[in-house]
């Protein structure tokens, strides 16, 4: 089973979010642990990089397999999580 690290944009904007929308989050990153293919791989300049949907809400994430680590780099909304990743 892999181990969830969030970087602190995605923390910032969890923190945002009502309890019900932070919960519908968590329990979908709860799901990733188990199996870190559950999300879209990112193609282009965001090659390496992952995303999960949950409603109308993007977690872009990293998976580093030598560490068994999937690495949240950050949420935010589907129209605006990818203007600034890079």
């Amino acid at each position: 089973m892999h181990k969830i690290i969030l970087k602190k944009p995605a923390k910032r904007f969890l923190k945002k979010l009502d309890k019900y929308e932070q919960k519908r989050i968590i329990n979908k990153l709860k799901e990733l642990k188990q199996n870190p293919q559950l999300g879209k791989p990112l193609i282009g300049k965001l090659s390496g990089l992952w995303s999960l949907r949950v409603g109308k809400y993007r977690a872009l994430y990293q998976i580093l397999e030598n560490e068994l680590i999937i690495l949240i780099l950050n949420i935010g909304h589907r129209k605006k999580i990818y203007d600034n990743i890079l």
